[in-house]
């Protein structure tokens, strides 16, 4: 395998071996995924997947041991373009303006840019938080450069470039002493007419929920909007009749106590992307960072995959 083809077999790996998945994040259709697979184990004369009534369901003992030897031929890679570099970083100096909404800054980038600050002291780095949709209109106008959008993003793709950088799912999040607590799955109905506290227009969630309200045909009683999640999470602690919905990771990253997160039927997928303008020639500062941000994210999202 090239490296192309090792991230190919890790990304089916990480992903619980949902081909689907696998190949929706590496922009490759499910027939080329699966054609690579079985020319490798044909050329190599090795079967590194377990199968069932022909679905890949597993690693076999072989595919575990170069599964282990692709982690390090891969993390050798990456360092080895990240070394190449490094002797650059130092002459780097500029100011950088990021966009990223509150969640998304705590549950994916809480770590990620205190130390990017931290290794690049020769940059300013300001960070606004704000909406997805207002900063929507920010990257739009040039008053940040990078920004971590909600997909599908609304923009044409002629104007922007993405990289997907988490996905999950939206839920509801609601006091243990709710009526609703003790169902397993929630169903739009079961929103018709209760109090719910969402983000406000500036955030997409917002948008996405109104749209999912009046596809399901749905009137729920929104008593409040905001922009702090946490705020809204503690109103359902406070007022046993309040829900809020928010992206599942919440309740994986926090280990909320006094709340309870329920998944909903046909969820709202929570699409995180970095995007930035397309240009023709990028400024030296501005393509290093978004290189950094998506790898980051990146070694982010294999850490948790294997934690789960």
């Amino acid at each position: 395998m090239d490296i192309k083809q090792l991230r190919y077999f890790m990304t089916i790996v990480d992903n619980n071996f949902n081909l689907s998945r696998a190949a929706e994040l590496l922009y490759v259709s499910q027939p080329t995924l699966s054609m690579m697979i079985n020319e490798f184990e044909r050329k190599e004369d090795v079967i590194l997947f377990k199968r069932k009534r022909g679905r890949i369901s597993g690693l076999t003992y072989l595919g575990e041991n170069y599964y282990k030897d692709a982690c390090e031929v891969l993390d050798l890679y990456n360092k080895m373009f990240t070394n190449l570099h490094n002797e650059h970083i130092e002459d780097l100096k500029g100011t950088i303006n990021i966009g990223i909404p509150p969640l998304v800054l705590s549950l994916v980038f809480s770590t990620i840019m205190p130390k990017m600050i931290l290794d690049n002291p020769n940059i300013k780095f300001n960070i606004k938080e704000s909406g997805a949709y207002q900063l929507k209109n920010d990257l739009l106008l040039g008053n940040v450069d990078i920004a971590a959008l909600l997909s599908p993003t609304g923009l044409a793709d002629n104007l922007i470039e993405t990289y997907e950088i988490q996905r999950s799912e939206l839920a509801v999040f609601l006091s243990p002493k709710h009526p609703l607590a003790k169902k397993k799955i929630l169903s739009w109905k079961d929103l018709n007419h209760q109090k719910l506290a969402i983000f406000d227009s500036s955030f997409m969630i917002n948008h996405l929920l109104m749209d999912a309200f009046e596809r399901h045909q749905i009137h729920p009683n929104i008593i409040l909007t905001s922009g702090s999640w946490d705020f809204m999470l503690n109103a359902t602690k406070i007022n046993h009749d309040i829900m809020t919905i928010l992206p599942n990771p919440t309740n994986d990253s926090y280990n909320l106590k006094d709340v309870k997160c329920i998944k909903l039927e046909q969820p709202i997928i929570w699409k995180v992307v970095l995007a930035r303008l397309k240009k023709e020639n990028y400024n030296k500062i501005e393509s290093y960072i978004n290189d950094s941000m998506i790898e980051a994210s990146r070694e982010k999202q294999h850490i948790d995959s294997q934690i789960s």
